[in-house]
């Protein structure tokens, strides 16, 4: 099994976060300073591009989940109605 980098992660969880984004007809960034090295992989949070920059809670994403990019590259959407770290548990 090879393993990906921490590098390589970020880039599959944003290509991740920008399906979303794009589904939701909105721009997610990903919160750098609140990723998670966990067991699995790395778990990424993120919220709206609009939120980030303002800090307006009207901007601020409900319901979403982070993500998990486990180390083989495997996409996980993480559910919000849990602590993530539970989450994890349920993998």
């Amino acid at each position: 099994m090879s393993t990906i980098s921490k590098t390589v992660a970020l880039q599959i969880a944003q290509n991740k976060v920008n399906q979303l984004a794009l589904a939701a007809s909105d721009e997610f960034t990903i919160l750098l300073e609140k990723t998670q090295n966990v067991e699995q992989g790395w778990v990424f949070f993120f919220n709206s591009s609009d939120f980030v920059q303002t800090g307006n809670p009207l901007s601020k994403l409900a319901g979403n989940g982070p993500i998990l990019v486990s180390h083989s590259g495997e996409v996980h959407e993480l559910p919000s109605s849990i602590p993530w770290e539970d989450a994890l548990k349920l993998l």
